[in-house]
């Protein structure tokens, strides 16, 4: 499984974002060592890396809170009883992953969409690419088969 959570799409004014979590650039449960816990503030457009190829990109690890809010301050807050993992992006998954058989597009061909997809997950599979990208991560960064629990709460701001 790639990720284990809850996606919602929210209006495309609600694009300001602040959280407690690990940051500011995004991160992975197995490239997370880099960033620091702190509370950040940015903007969805700035989520999305930008790689040659579209792919899944934005994550945050070790949230605590995060809020996706309009010019007024008006949203949502989303959090946990314990830290979990967390993005918001003006595109869908299907945007940035065609599948298993690629169409060599770029991310010079997106196009951003008039929303913002929220992603609220207990955890996502790490990046892998450990010898090559072509690599599955380590076990311990996946997440293994079974029954799966998990709880947070949606706040209005």
């Amino acid at each position: 499984m790639f990720r284990y959570g809850m996606q919602l799409v929210m209006p495309e004014s609600y694009r300001n974002l602040s959280y407690y979590g690990r940051g500011p650039i995004e991160n992975y449960c197995d490239r997370n060592n880099n960033t620091l816990l702190g509370i950040y503030n940015q903007d969805v457009a700035q989520q999305y890396w930008g790689y040659v190829r579209p792919q899944e990109s934005g994550n945050k690890t070790d949230i605590r809170w995060w809020k996706v809010m309009n010019a007024a301050g008006a949203g949502l807050d989303f959090y946990s009883f314990k830290p979990m993992e967390c993005s918001t992006l003006n595109f869908l998954t299907e945007d940035l992953d065609d599948g298993w058989e690629k169409h060599q597009h770029h991310s010079g061909d997106l196009t951003p969409r008039p929303f913002s997809v929220v992603h609220i997950a207990d955890r996502q599979m790490g990046v892998g690419g450990i010898n090559s990208w072509g690599t599955w991560p380590l076990n311990k960064y996946r997440i293994p088969y079974g029954d799966q629990n998990f709880t947070f709460v949606i706040s209005p701001l």
